[in-house]
């Protein structure tokens, strides 16, 4: 039970419920019928897929950055002891196999899909996370993928383009503050991210996106693609507390103040993926 655990853990299966419900919803978005495609085969299993990319390049990065989380995150299952380091890899690969997999039993499209973010996942664990802003530009465009991918399954792409640009945003924003919360680790780890090098550029970077989130969350609403309902409900649950967020973070961004921004972004993920459904469902 406690290596099922281990597993479970190394997937962060928090982060991979995000990527399903991203994946779906793209789907969902992109059909103009919600609820006509509840049960849609191949939308859940490109939402699978998602899930268990995710889940495979979380494995893979933990693997990479052992010795980094042995400072930062000492609890997690590889520098616990819990797992053998290569356990982590053979699962990544694993997880990584099914999801291409998945992707033959979609279309074509969707295979090359699985094949680019498997790709962009590997090459951001080993290389791309540790050049300076880089990396957290790959991370905005993974997710943003999500929500294209579920589009890609019903063959429409439209309706994802909006969720896609949101989540490029936030996610870009989200990055930035997590890396300045492991700076601790990365210096050790000679890891040289913009956190690292100039942690003022990077707070002025990280509001800089949090501000585009709060300018581009309007104009669904204001160019009539989504009902009133979304815009009540982005101003409140997520234009609001960026606001506070952002007022935080240019005030304090040390390690524990960035530590509550990011996992306060996290939720409020779901919050604007809420907010986006109910633009569209009500628009029916």
């Amino acid at each position: 039970m406690k290596t099922l655990l281990a597993y479970v853990e190394l997937a962060r299966p928090l982060n991979g419920i995000i990527a399903f419900i991203s994946a779906w919803l793209g789907g969902m978005f992109a059909s103009g019928k919600p609820l006509e495609l509840f049960t849609d085969v191949k939308l859940i299993y490109v939402s699978i897929a998602a899930l268990l990319l995710l889940s495979a390049g979380n494995a893979i990065n933990d693997y990479c950055d052992y010795n980094i989380d042995k400072i930062n995150r000492s609890q997690r299952p590889l520098p616990s002891g819990r797992m053998p380091q290569r356990n982590a890899l053979i699962f990544a690969l694993i997880l990584i196999a099914i999801g291409i997999g998945l992707g033959t039993l979609i279309n074509i499209y969707a295979v090359y899909i699985a094949v680019l973010v498997s790709a962009l996942l590997v090459s951001y664990a080993i290389w791309l996370k540790r050049t300076p802003f880089v990396g957290n530009l790959v991370v905005g465009s993974l997710t943003s993928l999500t929500f294209i991918s579920g589009g890609i399954a019903i063959s429409s792409v439209q309706g994802t383009i909006i969720p896609a640009i949101f989540a490029f945003l936030f996610t870009t924003a989200r990055e930035i503050v997590k890396d300045l919360e492991d700076t601790e680790g990365d210096l050790k780890d000679n890891v040289k991210t913009l956190a690292i090098l100039n942690p003022r550029l990077a707070v002025a970077i990280a509001l800089s996106f949090m501000v585009s989130v709060i300018i581009f969350s309007p104009m669904p609403y204001l160019y009539g693609w989504y009902t009133w309902h979304y815009l009540v409900a982005i101003v409140i649950g997520v234009d609001l507390v960026l606001i506070g967020l952002g007022i935080q973070l240019s005030r304090d961004f040390s390690k524990a103040s960035c530590a509550f921004i990011q996992r306060w972004m996290k939720w409020d993920i779901f919050v604007g993926l809420g907010a986006i459904y109910l633009g569209t469902i009500f628009q029916r």
